[in-house]
């Protein structure tokens, strides 16, 4: 294209904005706007040549509602994009936005591997490992939040003491299970509610399975040692 070209614009006639703009407007970095755009955060951009690319003018709004929320609610992208997709068809976020605060929003500023190997004193292989078998999961590739920090940490002193993690691999898959059934109540539960109804009582699900998960889980562990050691009088 020309720069005598007519320049292209949104089909309400607004001028579409060049990545420079773009950025400028946002102060985010190109690298970024072309990841949310990867991951399909922000629209795809008109592109009139290989090397030039217009982006809707929405992206300044929608990239200030990412940064907020990342900021407010500590999401991943993956959630973000979510919400995004509600907002699109108009619905009211609120009660969902709710939901993924509390499943995302406790997990802190993320690190990096090499960051995460020196913090947990863990080699890059064990670590390697220890994802492998989901003993850790991380909710973005190779980006590592306090949760991931804590049961790493739990981890080192296990594998120093001699614990081989395939040991360990049992957890993930009862874990599957557990999940699994809580999805089919939830599935139950919220077939044929609207909306609202549904992510609010998909909230409240989500509440009670994590409290209770814990609980059952500890107080079965609890009774059986006790039980082993000879303790239990009842």
């Amino acid at each position: 294209m020309k720069d005598s070209d007519p320049k292209p614009v949104t089909k309400k006639n607004q001028p579409l904005l060049k990545m420079k703009q773009l950025a400028d407007a946002t102060g985010v970095a190109k690298s970024t706007i072309l990841l949310y755009v990867k991951k399909g955060l922000l629209p795809a951009p008109v592109k009139t040549s290989p090397n030039m690319a217009y982006y809707d003018p929405l992206c300044i709004e929608r990239i200030a509602f990412i940064k907020k929320v990342q900021v407010s609610h500590r999401l991943p992208l993956a959630a973000i994009k979510g919400l995004i997709r509600e907002m699109d068809q108009g619905r009211d976020i609120a009660p969902l936005l709710e939901l993924q605060s509390m499943l995302f929003g406790s997990a802190g500023e993320k690190m990096d591997r090499e960051s995460f190997c020196k913090a947990t004193e863990l080699t890059d292989s064990q670590v390697a490992t220890l994802c492998r078998l989901e003993l850790i999961s991380p909710l973005e590739k190779n980006r590592f939040d306090d949760q991931d920090l804590a049961v790493a940490r739990l981890l080192k002193e296990c594998l120093d003491l001699g614990v081989a993690a395939s040991d360990l691999a049992f957890y993930p898959g009862f874990a599957r299970q557990i999940v699994g059934q809580e999805i089919w109540l939830r599935e139950k539960y919220t077939k044929g509610l609207g909306f609202k109804e549904n992510a609010d009582l998909t909230l409240e699900l989500t509440k009670l399975a994590r409290g209770l998960r814990p609980y059952i889980i500890d107080r079965t562990l609890t009774n059986s040692l006790l039980e082993f050691k000879g303790l239990n009088k009842i």
